[in-house]
């Protein structure tokens, strides 16, 4: 679902009084943005977030490690909801060439979440919230994840239409199922849908998009729904791309006040700098557990996506910093 790590970290380039300078020495003026809408104070101890000594062994050994960011979109209609994370994804940014990784992972898959054992991943954001969120990613999947962006429904939906909507390819088959989303949405904020009519490359309203991005009926269920969500993600980093800082204006009113997270600007500046600067036309993406290391199982009597831990973090690994040499398995 939920869409947004890029468009949020562009945002802050247009109003900062610095300059950004990627590796080639382009320079783009800036002046400071307004706060997000939520700036939540994490406990940043290693400790606290569930970095282990291997994964901090891991980034002293590369000489520029890519910064890791997790993005969470909550199922959520009301502030008053905790929310699981619907959303479960990792941008991981290179430092020197901006270019940009994106993985999801399954929102399903069964990892051990500290102070209650075995659960789906999504769970840990409803029972501890970002802190408890991040520490579960970070240490099922040996990762360094220090800061999170954080959106629900319609901030989401806020977002998209900031950005003038996004342009989608919609498949027939999934063109019911979108407009049902869409008049749930509909019915809790009161504001009558606008129902998608025919299918082919679309663009889509905020809310026509969140919708799109919560289909899991059609295709290759939640893994196929991810593919959608990493879908709208990029059409919204190709829109910055395209406008560059002509929009920022725009996000300042429009996109920072719909975002929680827990990185200031000056924060969320460095991480947008490189990007927005960056010559790199595309995102590598991905989505873990892979099918191949995988399988769905009913464990008192409720589904899980089981996977050997270690056999996928080092595919995470393998995919965010081209080594498996975190985690050795058993042959």
């Amino acid at each position: 679902m939920r869409i947004l790590v890029l468009s949020i970290l562009g945002i802050s380039l247009g109003f900062f009084q610095l300059k950004a300078q990627d590796s080639t020495a382009n320079r783009v003026d800036f002046m400071v943005p307004p706060a997000a809408k939520k700036v939540v104070q994490l406990n940043r101890s290693n400790a606290a977030l569930g970095i282990s000594a291997k994964a901090l062994a891991n980034q002293k050994s590369k000489q520029n490690p890519p910064i890791n960011i997790a993005l969470f979109a909550v199922d959520r209609r009301t502030e008053a909801e905790a929310g699981n994370s619907d959303v479960v994804m990792v941008i991981s940014i290179d430092q020197l060439s901006g270019k940009v990784k994106m993985l999801s992972i399954m929102r399903d898959t069964y990892v051990n979440i500290e102070g209650t054992g075995m659960n789906k991943l999504n769970a840990a954001f409803a029972i501890g919230g970002p802190q408890l969120a991040i520490k579960t990613i970070n240490q099922n999947f040996n990762l360094d994840i220090r800061d999170y962006i954080n959106v629900d429904f319609y901030g989401a939906a806020k977002i998209v239409d900031a950005l003038g909507g996004v342009q989608i390819p919609v498949k027939t088959e999934e063109l019911p199922y979108l407009n049902n989303y869409l008049n749930e949405l509909s019915i809790y904020d009161k504001i009558p849908a606008i129902p998608l009519t025919q299918a082919g490359l679309q663009l889509l309203s905020g809310k026509q998009a969140v919708a799109y991005t919560r289909i899991r009926a059609v295709g290759h269920g939640d893994a196929q729904r991810t593919e959608r969500q990493r879908s709208v993600l990029i059409a919204i980093f190709n829109q910055l791309k395209l406008k560059g800082k002509e929009i920022f204006p725009v996000f300042a009113t429009d996109v920072l006040p719909n975002l929680e997270t827990s990185m200031n600007n000056f924060t969320l500046f460095s991480f947008a700098g490189s990007i927005l600067n960056s010559k790199n036309k595309t995102i590598e993406q991905a989505r873990f557990p892979l099918d191949k290391e995988s399988v769905g199982k009913r464990i008192d009597n409720i589904w899980y996506l089981t996977t050997d831990l270690k056999t996928t973090t080092n595919s995470i690994h393998q995919f965010i910093y081209g080594s498996t040499n975190l985690v050795k398995t058993k042959r």
